[in-house]
């Protein structure tokens, strides 16, 4: 296992190997399309008739214990997921499972991806010092496969968090 998205065509070239030899599904790997947003970025829309895996990673100019490309957060949005694509990651409050709130919901990792904690906007520090990778899907089937592998190959630091009561 990597911490790291180091080449992401060769994790989508690697994933359609896979797919085809464990599961059976033949795809062809043009039909997943990727585009990264370095920092500091800025979101943008779900492109239409598409869905999306998206990898969130701490940026090369990173100090972080954790270290530039560490992996934060793998997540996904359906086509008909545009406001957890485009912002919910970044609102403050937002859902456990989104990053800003797995980001909030432990302190106990803010050295460790150097974010300075209370009192400072989770979501400008995640557009200001992360990377976004994005792989869109026209076949739906495909986010969910893609998910899974994506946060198997590359150990996503928030996959699975913290409550707000700091207890398991």
């Amino acid at each position: 296992m990597t911490a790291f998205l180091a080449d992401s065509q060769s994790l989508i070239d690697d994933f359609v190997v896979d797919l085809h030899q464990n599961v059976g599904l033949s795809v062809d790997s043009n039909l997943i399309s990727h585009d990264c947003w370095p920092a500091p970025h800025v979101a943008k829309d779900l492109p239409a008739n598409s869905g999306a895996v998206y990898v969130f990673s701490l940026s090369s100019r990173s100090s972080a214990p954790a270290g530039p490309g560490r992996v934060l957060k793998v997540g996904k949005a359906g086509p008909n997921s545009n406001p957890r694509f485009r912002y919910q990651h970044y609102s403050s409050g937002s859902a456990k499972s989104t990053l800003s709130g797995a980001i909030e919901n432990n302190p106990l990792l803010w050295t460790y991806i150097a974010y300075p904690g209370h009192g400072n906007d989770v979501g400008a520090w995640i557009r200001e010092f992360t990377d976004r990778n994005n792989y869109y899907f026209e076949d739906k089937d495909l986010i969910g496969y893609f998910e899974v592998y994506a946060k198997a190959r590359l150990g996503p630091v928030f996959e699975g968090s913290l409550s707000s009561t700091g207890r398991l």
